[in-house]
């Protein structure tokens, strides 16, 4: 009875010392594996990326596209003169028939140019010239002063703003914005209003 006594307590003692040996070796285990895990710093939350919903395009175009005539032309030695001309043909009047708008740049031989427009109505094949004064743009290397955009649909109209030259070019200055629409056979402003202090007038378009 005895030995059968000390039996069972050997066996309640090994199955305990089986017991402690298994959690040592689950303590040792997680103490190794935790100093594998990154430190702190390595789990800072990065700001969520995300796409903006829109982005503004701020490349400036004047309206016109694909011209049907280009010329390119050789300048001086300094780089001034006439440098290409375009040459357009779209329904500016709402007659049915193409008329005509002419895009010359103009190099001084430095960072400025300037571009001049030309518009013409066709009227029984012989071009009328209707373009208002001042039609041409004022480029500078860091801002234009003036700037010139056609728009065609829903109807014929064009957009100048401008501003005046004040200390340098990149002075800021009150800029205007004048809307010429057709009257008639002319092209003529209909209005004109200030749209704030401005380096770059192609901002405003």
């Amino acid at each position: 009875m005895k030995s059968q006594n000390g039996s069972i307590a050997l066996n309640i003692m090994s199955i305990l010392a089986v017991g402690a040996l298994i959690a040592l070796v689950y303590v040792l285990w997680t103490k190794d594996t935790s100093k594998e895990q990154k430190t702190p710093s390595e789990y800072i939350p990065q700001p969520e990326r995300t796409q903006p919903k829109y982005e503004p395009n701020n490349v400036f175009t004047d309206g016109l596209t694909t011209p049907k005539e280009s010329t390119e032309y050789e300048l001086d030695d300094m780089g001034a003169g006439i440098a290409s001309t375009d040459v357009y043909y779209q329904d500016i009047n709402g007659d049915g028939v193409q008329d005509r708008i002419t895009k010359t740049r103009n190099e001084n031989g430095t960072a400025h140019y300037w571009e001049d427009y030309k518009i013409e109505l066709n009227q029984n094949g012989r071009w009328r010239n209707i373009t208002p004064d001042g039609f041409r743009t004022t480029e500078g290397a860091e801002c234009s002063l003036q700037k010139i955009q056609f728009v065609f649909k829903p109807k014929f109209e064009v957009i100048k703003i401008s501003r005046p030259w004040r200390e340098s070019w990149t002075t800021p200055s009150m800029a205007t914005k004048t809307i010429y629409k057709m009257q008639g056979d002319k092209l003529v402003a209909e209005s004109t209003q200030e749209v704030g202090e401005i380096c770059d007038v192609a901002e405003l378009f």
